[in-house]
């Protein structure tokens, strides 16, 4: 550290001062000289000492973590690659069933690495650097913000990366699922699509949706491996809405209409759907309908000891009769009033005659054909029923093949 000797001077002849007068000139003199050792510094002292500017688009964190990720070698992208890389070409060349373990794995860190991307890419986005403005502009546009996001659709809701990185990642996830001797479990599906997801590549969900209900199942340690072959009726065997719908969220962001109607077919139209859905959503109250009879008669014997103006067999008949009566009309309402339950449905709906039990399996499989029209149609209510062209007419030719109607004319504003 340099120093700076400050020399003593001479007393010179003052007149009458005042002691607070001298001590205001000797904090003047303490000042200078400290701003002298300042400016005798090198050039990289000062520049230490200035507070870091901000950059017009990206904050100072922002660039500085940005920095530090390029610059480090254990976050080093192409290196994750090619570390992944290695520990799938080991399940590839493998003669044996790899563990559901092992290819989870390999597919979290894909995942992990695909994370990385999408918050770096995120936190480099205009939009983020602007959101670090002032409070007062962003609630000012706070409204501005929310009229925009219905005409952007859901292209905001995925970032941007690098397409060979993009490729890269999504190949090595895509070629570890169609290795005949790879189980596809449910695990290993939720974190492939969630990572597809974030890639944005939905190329390869029919497919693999396929696959997921039809591909062999592999017998675990066995050499030469031996192979099952898979239900695809299964309730095992059905894709979780979940799922579907997010690979459904990618294909519609794409405008791509072939890869979103294979999609609906592999996930929302398969038997092992309609199946899943009733074991899982009508299971207990089936349960609950078939021992409803076995239940108003235990009730109805209960209530028969309290009365003795009657036998109470018949005592019991017309208490088990009106219980059962109760039941059955309530329970025939409710379903009545599910399977009829239309306020959810804005641009396709039913075609007269369809079983209410059909319409209730594959309300799934409507509301996704609605994502689509209304994807694919004008944005204005008033505008609709007036689209045009070659896609448009495949589509609702498609619908209605489903049994549905696309804007039926009855249902549509101003025609009430």
């Amino acid at each position: 550290m340099r120093r700076v000797a400050l020399r003593a001077s001479k007393p010179s002849p003052q007149g009458s001062v005042c002691q607070f007068c001298q001590a205001s000139t000797a904090s003047r003199l303490l000042s200078s000289a400290r701003l002298s050792t300042h400016v005798n510094r090198p050039t990289t002292d000062r520049l230490a000492l200035q507070s870091p500017r901000r950059s017009p688009r990206v904050p100072y964190y922002q660039s500085l973590i940005a920095s530090r990720y390029y610059a480090s070698d254990s976050l080093n992208v192409a290196a994750a690659i090619r570390q992944i890389e290695q520990k799938a070409s080991v399940i590839h060349k493998s003669d044996r069933t790899p563990s559901n373990e092992d290819l989870v794995g390999v597919l979290e860190e894909c995942q992990k690495l695909v994370e990385s991307l999408v918050m770096l890419d995120r936190d480099q986005s205009p939009e983020s650097a602007k959101s670090d403005g002032n409070e007062v502009s962003s609630l000012l546009g706070m409204a501005e913000k929310k009229d925009t996001k219905a005409a952007k659709g859901a292209q905001t809701a995925f970032p941007t990366l690098d397409p060979q990185v993009a490729d890269s990642i999504s190949k090595i996830a895509t070629e570890l699922l169609k290795d005949e001797k790879v189980f596809i479990s449910p695990e290993a599906l939720e974190v492939y699509t969630k990572t597809q997801t974030l890639l944005r590549r939905a190329e390869h969900f029919p497919e693999i949706f396929h696959l997921y209900a039809n591909k062999p199942v592999p017998e675990e340690n066995s050499s030469p491996i031996k192979y099952h072959k898979a239900n695809p009726k299964n309730v095992n065997s059905a894709v979780p809405a979940e799922l579907a719908n997010m690979a459904l969220d990618v294909a519609i962001a794409q405008k791509n209409l072939p890869l979103v109607l294979a999609i609906i077919d592999n996930t929302f139209c398969a038997p092992a759907f309609h199946r899943a859905k009733i074991f899982r959503k009508a299971g207990i109250p089936l349960a609950g309908l078939a021992g409803a009879p076995l239940a108003c008669y235990v009730l109805a014997s209960w209530a028969a000891t309290f009365q003795n103006t009657m036998d109470p067999s018949t005592a019991t008949g017309i208490a088990f009769a009106a219980s059962l009566a109760y039941v059955g009309g309530t329970a025939s309402l409710g379903i009545v009033a599910i399977t009829t339950a239309n306020d959810q449905m804005e641009r396709v709906v039913w075609l007269p005659g369809i079983p209410l039990r059909h319409r209730w399996l594959r309300e799934e499989e409507r509301a996704a054909m609605d994502r689509v029209a209304v994807a694919w149609g004008f944005k204005d209510p008033y505008m609709r029923g007036e689209e045009t062209g070659e896609e448009w007419e495949s589509l609702r030719e498609f619908i209605g093949m489903r049994g549905m109607i696309l804007d039926k004319t009855e249902l549509m504003p101003g025609m009430e």
